[in-house]
């Protein structure tokens, strides 16, 4: 989730409640299109972008200047599905309530970085949360008669513009201290029409703005086949701003480590993971609590060398929730890189599918007690990255 999306709790008090991917974001692009191939792991990575998130790692990239960027397209499913009961309360079977199918670019990020000896400086722009669903059904009345139309929209990102230095000392060790500025924003639409015109509709539109910082320290050590890293990243000063009414946000740190492991085989394999823990329980908006549990989560994955210069990755994250267990995520990926003189091109794709009981979360839209409906959605993405040394 990181802790920029974790930043966005107070979205859940705005939204009713909402799932995870509405009122927090989608997590962006935290890293290089190589490491999303590898389970999202951007700790343990060592390009342009990612250095942004472990500053220590900058002391890992080629002398000199190296440059990257990345972007995603996403496809996103998500289908709610109701089941019908009869008089005597038995399943005779299941209506399909709402589908919807949203297909939408996603900002990545671009970043430069400088390697000097035992100095390293990064810098760069990231998008670490994008708001982007929609949402759309019939609403029927008791004998299956349409009574109105509903429909939700999010739009929206969070910008992160970054900076890194790490310094090596005793050629083994690198200490790196970074931050971050933190601006974006958030647009929120939701309308029911009514099929009865003595009806009146409803039409809610939020506007929301976003800012912060975030200070960034971490420590790598560079054992020849094995490195590990690890560090802290604290959010500072957030605020929320809705319709002129300022809110302060009190958010957690976030604890990480990474590791990379070369085996040395033929295939110049590389096995990369890292993980991750938030005290999101700590979460306050205006100094009242906002009832969270603690989260988590971690990424793995490994590449190996084909013939031609291809790379072949492939890996695996996982998430949890702050809310609740049923909206834990876990997504599979995989790629391919292609490396050519000082120029390297990585594609990813990734799948990530979650299915939860709408009773199991309280507060969803049109909830009642003892709703039947199962959700379940999904997210297929595509990354493209481009690094370049010079």
């Amino acid at each position: 989730m990181g802790i920029t999306a974790g930043g966005l709790i107070i979205l859940l008090a705005l939204s009713g409640g909402l799932p995870e991917v509405m009122w927090l974001g989608d997590q962006g692009i935290l890293g290089s299109a190589a490491s999303e191939a590898m389970g999202g792991t951007a700790f343990a990575d060592d390009s342009p972008q990612s250095v942004l998130l472990n500053p220590a790692m900058a002391s890992l990239l080629p002398e000199g200047f190296s440059a990257g960027i990345t972007g995603t397209l996403a496809l996103d499913i998500e289908k709610r599905t109701r089941r019908v009961y009869d008089s005597f309360g038995g399943v005779v079977g299941e209506s399909e309530h709402g589908f919807n199918q949203n297909f939408h670019p996603l900002p990545g990020g671009v970043a430069a970085a400088w390697v000097q000896g035992n100095l390293a400086i990064a810098t760069g722009w990231r998008a670490t949360s994008t708001f982007g669903y929609e949402y759309s059904r019939v609403m029927n009345d008791g004998d299956y008669v349409k009574v109105a139309e509903e429909t939700l929209d999010f739009t929206g990102i969070l910008n992160d513009f970054g900076l890194s230095v790490a310094w090596t000392q005793w050629n083994s060790f690198s200490f790196g201290a970074g931050g971050s500025f933190v601006t974006g924003t958030r647009s929120m639409d939701h309308r029911i029409d009514y099929v009865d015109p003595t009806a009146t509709d409803l039409e809610n539109e939020v506007e929301t703005d976003i800012s912060g910082l975030v200070a960034r320290g971490s420590a790598m050590v560079d054992l020849g086949r094995v490195t590990l890293s690890a560090g802290i990243e604290q959010p500072v000063s957030w605020k929320v701003e809705v319709d002129t009414v300022e809110i302060d946000l009190t958010l957690p740190m976030t604890a990480r480590a990474g590791l990379r492991y070369l085996p040395g085989n033929r295939l110049m394999s590389l096995f990369v993971a890292d993980f991750w823990w938030a005290n999101t329980s700590s979460v306050e908006i205006d100094d009242v609590e906002a009832a969270m549990t603690n989260s988590w989560g971690f990424g793995a994955g490994v590449e190996n060398t084909l013939p031609g210069n291809t790379i072949g990755r492939v890996g695996f994250e996982y998430d949890s929730s702050p809310i609740v267990g049923a909206l834990d995520r876990m997504k599979f990926t995989t790629g391919l890189g292609w490396v050519m003189d000082d120029l390297a091109v990585d594609a990813a794709i990734s799948f990530s599918p979650v299915r939860w009981d709408q009773y199991q979360v309280d507060g969803l839209p049109s909830f009642t007690t003892g709703d039947s409906l199962v959700i379940e959605s999904s997210r297929t993405a595509f990354t493209l990255g481009v690094a370049k040394t010079f």
